[in-house]
């Protein structure tokens, strides 16, 4: 699939891509890995055979594929170090491997193409990507970018990669990026204060610790399960469950009183908008 990728970084979200590729058996026949701890360069190479170095340097950056993996506000300084590592061929000679275009896979929250390529250069082919959490167990989503006018071969590259740890899909706009964040890369935080909550509450209606967790996560895991496999709209399977007069009806009852939908609503919102400050710099 690729000859050679270089990560840089290798948390979580690295480990899970590296780790969903391996499984699919579509490790690179060249893997870098560039990041300042030891024991993630340590378990790279044990794991993946990774060839590690703890700083950019023009070796890591000969991959045809590179993979931005650090966290967004770390962007800007990586990118000028790479941006540094490519020196350029003295005059009269060849361009030095490091200083060739590559594909570069940006995995960073709120870091648009434009300060991309603003901090590494316009020689470039970049695509964005979202993904989330659940990626960590290869259950995750993925929503991806590109310029209209890259090649082909980047997207299906890039699609390879990230369909390692779940499902992908293509947008049209790298703005809609920010509703993205808003809704699946921050939507698992929401999943999780959920489960937060409705375990509080069994446990406050007498169910032990162990029962509460069981019960809701159960719960959470079967209604997304049938909500996925149904022909139905949601809101006809929740008219399914709800009869009149009823327990459920009585508790959704309270999620209207509190204007439930509104909250969610204002949230992604915020959520949203959050995103597009980020991209922004403030």
């Amino acid at each position: 699939m690729i000859d050679s990728l270089t990560f840089f970084g290798g948390g979580n979200m690295a480990s899970a891509i590296v780790g969903g590729m391996q499984r699919a058996q579509r490790l690179p026949k060249v893997l870098r890995l560039v990041d300042p701890e030891a024991s993630v360069r340590q378990s790279w190479s044990d794991r993946y055979g990774a060839v590690c170095f703890a700083r950019p340097e023009e070796s890591p950056c000969e991959s045809q594929y590179w993979l931005l993996a650090v966290k967004p506000q770390q962007m800007k300084d990586l990118c000028l170090s790479l941006k540094a590592a490519q020196k350029p061929a003295p005059e009269g000679h060849e361009a030095l491997p490091g200083t060739q275009s590559r594909g570069v896979i940006s995995v960073a929250a709120g870091i648009r193409i434009d300060s991309l390529k603003q901090w590494l250069g316009d020689a470039h082919r970049y695509i964005r990507c979202m993904p989330n959490t659940p990626a960590l167990i290869g259950r995750g989503v993925t929503a991806l970018y590109t310029n209209p006018q890259s090649p082909a071969d980047d997207k299906v590259i890039a699609e390879g990669v990230m369909d390692c740890v779940g499902k992908t899909l293509w947008l049209s706009q790298e703005s809609t990026i920010d509703a993205v964040t808003a809704v699946s890369g921050s939507g698992p935080a929401y999943v999780f204060r959920m489960i937060e909550a409705m375990q509080d509450a069994a446990e406050n209606l007498g169910l032990s610790p162990e029962q509460s967790r069981l019960l809701v996560i159960e719960t959470l895991r079967g209604a997304s399960e049938l909500a996925a496999q149904s022909s139905l709209a949601p809101a006809q399977l929740r008219a399914q469950v709800t009869s009149k007069g009823g327990t459920t009806a009585a508790a959704l009852d309270v999620f209207e009183q509190e204007d439930f939908g509104g909250l969610i609503h204002r949230a992604l919102a915020r959520a949203a908008a959050r995103s597009a400050e980020l991209a922004r710099g403030d």
